[in-house]
């Protein structure tokens, strides 16, 4: 079980840690400064602990999405997890790792070489690694587990390690006022959560090939396997982030995001340093994208019922996704940020609801609390459109949004979420109606 636990875990912690998240902690640690183990305890919780959570609470609930979601509606799971597949999956994760991996990994390694030329050689290249690596289904989370993730860590451990030996120096003072909601709101920008959400499965058929079945040794193996790709994630998030800290007073405080990191490194370690982290970032990419693409494979085997098998789907999404990277990384994340601001209250709402007792929560609370996070997502979404066409929302709209307690902190749909699941767990209760789950929840490993 430890065996089991410690390689389905590391290949969660390489399919979570995809090459954005290398970005994030040195920017947190760069901007807190001396105030970085309060902005760690907020990248925590929406960087860490509630992504891993949303793969146990998809494991607790039965292993598949739509059993997770059953108690909202019978239909509801399978048309979130198609929208989320096509348009966070499909059209953004698995091409845009071949970008980040071009632009911020290969131009690095091979600087001389013109980037025009060099994108037609590599973009095709890491696609068929990806593709070899995600064809053999059985062996997906052995290859990554086994084999990448341990180089993956192996790298960025002599990063980590080499910041706290040999630091740039003392964290200084930045005037960061609220260094724990700066970690928290940036780890919430993640999207990990949907990640753990959409991707989970393969880790359930992981535990399930090994034999596992639902039980007291499943649940075990499920929160050892949680608890390992926990750790992963805390030391490297948390290296990285200190050594965006140690950087803090070395650095002109203009440094562009996408370049500090690589900027800390090089001041760190120099050419071998930045050689090393590119590496670390195809690497990421590289796992990133196998899972993502393995995953897909999968459901459209099944949205299909079986009349274009796994290998097919592999091999479609592989080359659609090539296609796609060509694009660039700002094309793909301009075309991820509506969908991420609909769907992302929803997807964490769902994952707490997941976690909680049977007990304490009925069909009417699933309903009511879903309901309102999708509310506000919209609400996201057509404020980000009426910023981008410049027209602007009604003021008494915004005026009633920005009432809404932790508005200003970006967590706007808690509160409706909340009222939402006990006004409808309420109704629910009063009017006597049967939770349609229940058979299927007597089925599930949480028992």
């Amino acid at each position: 079980m430890i065996r089991d636990s410690v390689i389905v875990g590391l290949a969660m912690f390489a399919v979570f840690f995809g090459a954005g998240n290398l970005i994030f902690p040195p920017q947190i640690g760069f901007l807190a400064g001396d105030g970085w183990g309060a902005a760690l305890v907020g990248l925590l919780i929406t960087g860490m602990v509630l992504p891993v959570l949303s793969v146990v609470a998809l494991g607790l609930r039965g292993g598949s999405v739509e059993r997770l979601t059953a108690p909202v509606a019978p239909w509801f799971g399978s048309a979130l997890l198609f929208v989320t597949m096509i348009g966070l999956a499909w059209l953004i994760a698995v091409p845009r790792t071949a970008s980040v991996a071009f632009e911020t990994g290969f131009r690095t390694l091979a600087p001389s070489l013109d980037p025009g030329i060099g994108i037609w050689l590599f973009v095709p290249l890491f696609f068929v690694v990806s593709t070899y690596f995600a064809l053999d289904r059985s062996r997906v989370i052995d290859r990554i587990g086994r084999y990448l993730t341990p180089l993956l860590l192996g790298l960025l451990g002599i990063i980590v390690v080499w910041s706290f030996l040999a630091p740039l120096g003392a964290p200084a003072d930045t005037g960061e006022a609220a260094p724990f909601k700066l970690g928290l709101l940036t780890g919430y920008q993640t999207g990990d959560v949907f990640g753990g959400i959409m991707f989970g499965i393969i880790f359930i058929e992981a535990f399930r090939d090994r034999g596992y079945t639902p039980g007291g040794s499943y649940t075990a193996a499920l929160w050892g396997t949680a608890l390992v790709t926990f750790l992963g994630l805390f030391f490297v998030y948390g290296g990285l982030e200190y050594l965006g800290a140690t950087g803090s007073g070395v650095l002109a405080s203009d440094v562009p995001q996408a370049g500090l990191l690589t900027a800390l490194v090089g001041e760190l370690a120099g050419r071998v340093g930045a050689n090393t982290l590119a590496v670390a970032v195809l690497l990421a990419c590289l796992t990133t994208a196998v899972g993502a693409t393995a995953v897909l494979g999968e459901y459209i085997q099944k949205w299909t019922r079986g009349r274009v098998g796994y290998r097919t789907g592999v091999l479609a999404v592989s080359l659609t996704s090539l296609v796609q990277a060509f694009g660039g990384v700002d094309y793909i994340v301009a075309l991820a940020e509506p969908i991420f601001l609909l769907l992302y209250p929803v997807g964490i709402a769902i994952v707490l609801l997941g976690l909680l007792p049977r007990a304490l929560v009925n069909d009417g609370a699933w309903k009511g609390a879903t309901l309102a996070a999708i509310l506000m997502g919209v609400y996201d979404l057509a404020e980000s459109l009426s910023v981008k066409l410049g027209t602007g929302l009604p003021e008494a709209v915004q005026a009633a949004h920005d009432a809404i307690p932790l508005a200003s902190a970006g967590f706007a749909w808690l509160v409706p979420a909340l009222v939402g699941g006990v006004a409808g767990g309420l109704v629910w209760h009063l009017s006597g109606t049967p939770n349609v789950a229940d058979a299927e929840a007597r089925q599930t490993p949480a028992e």
